[in-house]
């Protein structure tokens, strides 16, 4: 009978992990690196790549971070990237402006919930009650979007108010602080949770209905992924891999419970919902469900989208381009 020495068996064992991380370090030389380029605080490829969907089609991601979707889309044209995510808007834009690029994939839908703030002691009790006031919003075109349809579904037109726009987007709460507005805008539940009485923040109050499904089509692409015609041509396998691997990610993450929410942003976007939301359980769900976005899992609803683009050029026809019909630029990839 054979004896196994401990000396042996150790050896056997050595000899196991070797071959596996020989095949690991294999497998990952063998997938293909796709060089993707993102905005702050964009952590769904991270998130994607973490949990095996990119490598599942053979991917592996070179993220390379950039500050605008202007910046990305031109990372694009220029070559240095082979995916960029961007805007909506942003894409139009370049478009309009002459650049080859196409929608490869949605990659989320229009934000969930938009907050409209009013300190405590305001006399702004409802959405009516803006009319005649300043509203502090961000500098990007799609925050007026959301406040044009805010108004318009609050039975207020835009110039029944006046708009302070504010490029720094986390100097909004001490301008509404300090008097310079009477309101601002915010995505998400954060800035309200963070200044709602509790803890180190100011002391404002939520005005009407966050729920943006209330005033717009949830269905409509505000953000999504681009690359140029050309490179989509050369690389038609390698786009198809990309927007599957993407897709499987949307339909999984879009799926989750709060719990798994909550451990995700706390681990990619180093922000506590259970912190945030001091054990009020209704706080914990507008966090996990209504702050983070809800990725796009399937074709381009065409008719949503070009719906929101429209809507960019009537709220802001100094920041989005007239013309474009995004059907003409939507790769097979994203049918």
């Amino acid at each position: 009978m054979l004896k196994t020495t401990k000396r042996g068996m150790l050896m056997l064992a050595s000899t196991s992990i070797l071959s596996v991380l020989a095949l690991t370090s294999a497998y990952a030389e063998s997938l293909k690196t796709v060089r993707i380029a993102l905005t702050p605080q964009t952590f769904n490829i991270p998130i994607a790549e973490r949990e095996g969907f990119l490598a599942k089609h053979g991917l592996k991601a070179e993220i390379i971070p950039l500050a605008t979707g202007t910046e990305t889309i031109a990372a694009v044209k220029g070559g240095s990237a082979d995916f960029a995510y961007a805007d909506t808007f942003a894409g139009v834009n370049a478009i309009y402006n002459g650049f080859d690029i196409a929608l490869v994939a949605g990659a989320n839908h229009t934000s969930p919930a938009i907050s409209y703030l009013v300190r405590n002691d305001s006399d702004i009790k409802t959405p009516e009650d803006l009319k005649g006031r300043t509203i502090g919003i961000g500098g990007v075109p799609f925050f007026r979007v959301f406040a044009y349809k805010f108004l318009d579904g609050n039975g207020l037109k835009p110039n029944d108010v006046k708009f302070s726009i504010i490029k720094q987007f986390s100097a909004l709460p001490e301008a509404l602080q300090n008097g310079a507005v009477d309101a601002i805008q915010s995505t998400g539940f954060q800035t309200f949770y963070r200044n709602d009485g509790i803890g180190e923040g100011y002391n404002f109050r939520l005005v009407g209905n966050p729920d943006t499904s209330n005033y717009q089509n949830p269905n409509a692409v505000q953000a999504a992924w681009w690359t140029t015609t050309s490179w989509a041509k050369e690389n038609e396998e390698t786009a198809k891999r990309f927007a599957d691997a993407y897709r499987e990610f949307a339909v999984w993450y879009n799926g989750l419970d709060e719990k798994r929410r909550v451990e995700l942003s706390k681990q990619f976007d180093k922000l506590d919902f259970e912190d945030l939301a001091a054990g009020d359980p209704q706080k914990l769900k507008n966090l996990a469900f209504l702050t983070t976005a809800k990725y796009v899992d399937g074709p381009v609803n065409v008719a949503a989208t070009q719906e929101w683009i429209d809507s960019g050029v009537a709220a802001a026809p100094d920041q989005v381009a007239a013309g474009v019909s995004i059907s003409d630029h939507l790769l097979s990839t994203a049918k």
